[in-house]
């Protein structure tokens, strides 16, 4: 592992930079400093840019994010999320009955938030009991508990309703502070003894689609850059090199309690930096 002060330091050892959102780019609230001007020195040097985010949304609005952020979102070259990727693998059989388009689906999220599930595809249900399959898309924490999940899952669990989470993250930012995520009511209705299919980070899907949408060839060279050892860098590992930045998640870890994490995860990344930036 090497430490690097900035991305000056290795940018041109790459051809692909695949970016996590959450954590590297932004906190929900303002962009990380430096990174709106980091994306811009990438782009300047002609290189490809996708951002590859655990999001339960599809890329249009995680895109309309990053730009009401202020990112200029010309600097990128496409946003690949975990709910797209998702999606495609119903509609084209992937993962097989009960996962199919005209189901009936429940969607777990934020209330009155909108998903890549929340289509005319499904016939959409709100109690879980009564859906074929639920979707982990979002988390509605902290206003309701993991507590009230437990609650309001268990009946679906019992009945054998399978599930595909679509986020798979277990720590999310919101408003600045850590709260659970998708993934980890995910493991919750495990534990209440329901099936979970997976997809997005740290699944290798996700991360071919981010190289075949970025069509640079077998030989390209891709960096992964986010601020999960477990779903960035351990994930990452088949298709290229990591860097693995100190704010995010894990951004009150002291660096040796970070790098036991990283160990633990099988996620030692090839580079570390303070923060996104040139």
């Amino acid at each position: 592992m090497k430490r690097i002060a900035g991305l000056r330091e290795i940018a041109d050892q790459f051809d692909l930079f695949l970016i996590d959102q959450y954590g590297v780019l932004h906190d929900g609230i303002t962009p990380c400093p430096g990174t709106i001007d980091g994306l811009a020195r990438i782009a300047a040097c002609g290189r490809k840019i996708i951002v590859l985010t655990n999001s339960g949304k599809d890329a249009a609005a995680n895109l309309a994010r990053l730009r009401k952020l202020g990112f200029a979102t010309s600097h990128l070259d496409a946003v690949v999320s975990s709910g797209d990727v998702a999606l495609q693998c119903v509609k084209n059989g992937i993962l097989g009955p009960p996962f199919t388009t005209g189901a009936r689906a429940c969607v777990i999220g934020r209330r009155d938030d909108s998903y890549a599930f929340s289509s005319d595809d499904f016939e959409l249900v709100d109690r879980p009991q009564d859906a074929d399959f639920l979707v982990f898309a979002g988390s509605d924490a902290p206003r309701t508990s993991l507590q009230a999940y437990h609650r309001d899952l268990a009946s679906s669990a019992k009945a054998g309703v399978p599930a595909i989470c679509i986020n798979p993250d277990i720590t999310m930012i919101r408003d600045g502070e850590l709260v659970p995520a998708p993934g980890a009511i995910a493991r919750l209705y495990e534990d209440l003894g329901g099936a979970v299919e997976y997809v997005g980070k740290p699944r290798l899907l996700i991360f071919a689609q981010a190289v075949t949408t970025a069509a640079l060839g077998p030989d390209a060279r891709a960096l992964m850059i986010g601020d999960s050892p477990e779903h960035d860098v351990a994930g990452a590992r088949p298709i290229g090199s990591t860097l693995l930045v100190r704010t995010g998640i894990h951004r009150h870890l002291p660096e040796p309690q970070l790098l036991q994490l990283c160990e633990s995860y099988g996620g030692v990344p090839d580079f570390l930096t303070p923060a996104f930036g040139w």
